[in-house]
């Protein structure tokens, strides 16, 4: 008892400093995720003002909230109990070795010090995110990037080799990348100098490689009132441009809605005079069967609108960001996001990396307002199915998708999917594949991990996206960019032959 006593002083300081460092990132998270919650919440008072809901939504509302909440709840619960009993038995272990004479091993006060110092290095990590902005995503004002052509609401910048050695080959077929409108353009470039970035792994094999950015929202009106057909109409101007350079038809590659947006272009069959392939990654191709989405409430789109100072209605980001995070709320509540990361920080002593600071700075910053068209579409997709005929519940130029018109288009489809995607589930990636069946147009390859595993893990030794592997369903299979380099030596043979 006299050794504890002696330990007293330190034990007492590491104390206060563990207490104040939980209490520095529980309330930085918490503070965050109600942020967002009032900003809903207030959308939302604005919207049953204008246009009140019924009974029956009302008590949906009530219903999903309630279940929203107990699942929070439990998480929290199940998180915090685990993590009080495991902290309760490294303690009793610290406190024998301090009272007991002779024992070897870390002290009540050391235990009590290194978990202190892991709170501290939780509640600072915010610090890390805002550092690793400079390395995270694209960055075109540098060299790395050229502007090669706009139109009223995009941006297309190429995307040049890092790789020491490699040129771009104009024997290739280009490429655009076409982001989700609401998860941001950056996530396809996630750390470029970690090697950890879907487009240059695309760029660094040669391959034209060229990424369309959507301009600023809030600053170009022409953006704000943007459709589908809008959206059709412009990624032909910047095809045809891609075309006329390099003398190929375009691979089109979207991801998640991206993915579905791109899909929708094609079969409109007015691009496929310049656009002659496709991958899309994670997308969303019938949205039903991601019951985490479809499972809520169907409510006016008053509820998920911000009127911007010219008049303009748009889809508020936060409020989006926010239903994408109760998704996943057992992960999401701000308890279970400090256990989780206090548990990372320990296990990586105290230095988590780049690739987590720059994956939690783009769950957190990568947030922007869409058009309303664009999340009209989006949201239609995910609460009603595609016809039993193949037909898509989407119209472009008033005129109805078949899947089936890719066959008759001759346009291959690259579709990855992720094995432990809760957002966009298998069923959900695959729903088209039946109306395909027999017309070797779809080339469906199964990928280890969620929702971003390809983004952030491009080069993953069970998947490379360069190279051959057994997918996640044990199937033979080969990666994006080597589907690309493929196909692009397939479409040259096709056209010298003729």
């Amino acid at each position: 008892m006299l050794a504890l006593a002696k330990e007293m002083p330190d034990l007492g300081a590491n104390w206060m400093r563990y207490c104040l460092a939980f209490m520095r990132a529980s309330n930085r998270e918490f503070t965050e995720f109600s942020d967002s919650c009032l900003i809903a919440a207030q959308i939302a008072a604005q919207a049953a003002k204008d246009n009140p809901v019924s009974l029956w939504q009302t008590l949906e509302m009530m219903e999903h909230n309630r279940e929203l909440m107990s699942k929070g709840m439990l998480s929290a619960q199940e998180k915090l109990t685990s993590f009080v009993f495991d902290q309760i038995e490294e303690a009793v272990q610290a406190y024998m070795n301090s009272t007991l004479p002779n024992s070897e091993g870390e002290t009540l006060s050391e235990f009590v010090g290194r978990e202190a110092a892991v709170m501290e290095s939780v509640a600072n990590f915010s610090q890390d995110m805002e550092k690793i902005k400079d390395e995270f995503g694209f960055h075109f004002k540098t060299s790395g990037y050229e502007l090669v052509d706009e139109t009223d609401c995009f941006l297309l910048y190429q995307v040049l080799p890092t790789k020491k050695g490699v040129k771009v080959r104009n024997d290739l077929k280009p490429m655009i990348l076409v982001p989700p409108y609401m998860l941001g353009v950056h996530i396809l470039a996630f750390l470029p100098d970690e090697n950890k970035s879907y487009a240059h792994s695309f760029a660094n094999e040669g391959i034209p490689t060229y990424v369309r950015v959507v301009k600023d929202i809030m600053k170009h009106e022409k953006v704000q009132t943007m459709t589908p057909d809008d959206d059709c109409t412009q990624t032909r101007a910047l095809c045809e441009k891609l075309m006329e350079k390099h003398g190929k038809k375009v691979t089109l590659n979207g991801t998640c809605q991206g993915g579905y947006i791109c899909l929708m272009n094609v079969l409109s069959g007015t691009i496929n005079d310049v656009c002659d392939a496709l991958i899309t990654n994670v997308a969303p191709i019938d949205g039903t069967y991601s019951s985490a989405i479809n499972g809520m409430p169907q409510m006016h789109h008053d509820f998920i609108t911000t009127s911007l100072p010219n008049g303009n209605r748009v889809a508020n980001g936060y409020l989006l960001s926010l239903g994408m995070r109760f998704v996943a709320i057992d992960r999401e509540q701000p308890l279970v996001k400090v256990l989780d990361q206090a548990s990372l920080h320990r296990a990586t002593d105290l230095n988590p990396g780049k690739t987590v600071a720059a994956l939690f700075r783009w769950l957190l910053k990568e947030r922007v307002h869409l058009p309303m068209g664009i999340a009209s579409m989006s949201s239609k997709t995910f609460h009603e199915p595609i016809a039993d005929d193949g037909t898509l519940p989407i119209q472009l130029y008033g005129k109805p998708l078949n899947v089936k018109d890719l066959a008759k288009f001759n346009v291959p489809w690259y579709q990855n999917y992720a094995i432990k995607d809760d957002l966009v589930t298998p069923a959900c990636a695959t729903a088209a594949n039946k109306y395909l069946e027999g017309t070797g147009m779809v080339e469906s390859v199964a990928f280890f991990g969620g929702h971003v595993a390809i983004l952030t893990s491009p080069y993953a030794k069970k998947a490379p996206v360069n190279g051959t592997f057994t997918d996640a369903l044990g199937k033979p299979s080969r990666g994006p960019v080597k589907f690309q380099m493929d196909i692009s030596g397939t479409k040259a043979a096709v056209a010298a032959a003729e």
